[in-house]
C-alpha cells in the first residue's frame, strides 16, 4: 500500500518539519517501521500541546545534531520522560550561522548563488569530514544499542541538512530506494514553507538586497544538487554509499542486517 507523505507529519505547531520515516518499502519487501524513526527541526519552541503529542506519539529519546554553541542558545524543551543525547555534527552551525553577522550579510549579499555555493560546501563537509563521520557512528551505535526498545527523534535547527544527511544514511542502510531517499530529503521544501517565507518576509523587511534574498531561499530549503552531489562523492570517492557505510561510518554488514532486523518490518 503506498503511503501519503502528508501521513508522515507530526503536527508539531511550535517547530517546524517533524515527519515519521515509516512506511517506505525497504530490504527484502519489508517496509520500514512507523513510530520508531523521526526527523525533526528545532525543538526549541514546543508548545504544552507540542511536548504531549511528542509523548503520545510514543518518542522515547531526543538526539540533537546541532553545535554547543546552538543548544545553549536555543535549549530544546524536552519533554517529561523523554532522554536527551546531544551528538554535534560540526563545531558550529556550518550552514549559515559560522562566522559574524556582518560579514555573512557582506558574502549573501554579493551574489545570487552564495548562499546555495555555500549550502553545496556544506554538503561536502557533511561527507567528507572527520566529525560528522564520527557522530553518524555514534548516531549508528545508539540504533543499535536502543532501537529494540526505544522511538527516537533527531533533530538539527531545520531538520534538513545535518538531519537529512542521518535520515540518507539511515534510510540507505534499511535497503530503501535511491528514489524514496532523494524524495524524503526532498519532503523537507514542502513542509518548510511557512518558515521559508517568515525569514524572506524579515529579510525583506529588513530592505536587504535581491542577492541576500535569494541566498536566504537556497539556506532555508534543500536542493537536489546538494543531495547528488554528496552520492557523486560517496559513489566516486568512496566507492558508494555500501561501501561509504562500511569503510567510513563503520558500519558492518552484521550491523546492517541488525538494523534491518530492529526497523523493518
Amino acid at each position: 500500500m503506498m503511503t501519503s507523505n502528508d501521513q508522515r507529519v507530526i503536527p508539531v505547531t511550535g517547530g517546524v518539519n517533524y515527519r515519521d520515516m515509516g512506511g517506505y518499502r525497504a530490504a527484502d519487501g519489508k517496509t520500514v517501521k512507523w513510530h520508531k524513526l523521526v526527523r525533526t527541526g528545532y525543538l526549541s519552541e514546543l508548545t504544552t500541546d507540542d511536548e504531549r503529542l511528542l509523548q503520545d506519539y510514543g518518542i522515547t529519546t531526543d538526539i540533537d545534531f546541532r553545535s554547543s554553541a546552538e543548544v545553549t542558545a536555543y535549549p530544546d524543551q524536552v519533554p517529561a520522560g523523554i532522554k536527551f543525547i546531544h551528538m554535534p555534527v560540526f563545531d558550529d552551525d556550518e550552514t549559515e550561522s559560522t562566522g559574524t553577522a556582518k560579514r555573512l550579510q557582506r558574502y549573501y549579499s554579493s551574489g545570487r548563488k552564495s548562499g546555495y555555493w555555500r549550502m553545496l560546501y556544506v554538503y561536502r563537509r557533511l561527507v567528507i569530514n572527520e566529525q560528522p563521520q564520527r557522530a553518524y557512528r555514534r548516531f549508528f551505535d545508539y540504533l543499535l544499542a536502543h532501537g529494540e526498545d526505544e522511538s527516537i527523534l533527531f533533530h538539527c535547527s531545520a531538520g534538513k541538512d545535518r538531519t537529512g544527511m542521518g535520515a540518507i544514511l539511515v534510510l540507505f542502510a534499511l535497503g530503501v530506494s535511491l528514489e524514496d531517499v532523494r524524495n524524503d530529503y526532498l519532503l523537507t521544501n514542502k513542509y518548510s514553507v511557512p518558515r521559508i517565507e517568515k525569514r524572506v518576509a524579515e529579510a525583506k523587511k529588513a530592505y536587504q538586497n535581491p542577492c541576500f534574498i535569494s541566498s536566504i531561499r537556497d539556506l532555508s530549503s534543500v536542493s537536489v544538487d546538494y543531495f547528488d552531489q554528496s552520492m557523486t562523492l560517496i559513489n566516486y570517492v568512496y566507492g558508494g554509499i555500501h561501501a561509504y557505510l562500511r569503510d567510513v561510518i563503520g558500519v558492518t554488514d552484521a550491523e546492517i542486517a541488525q538494523l534491518r532486523a530492529i526497523y523493518l518490518e
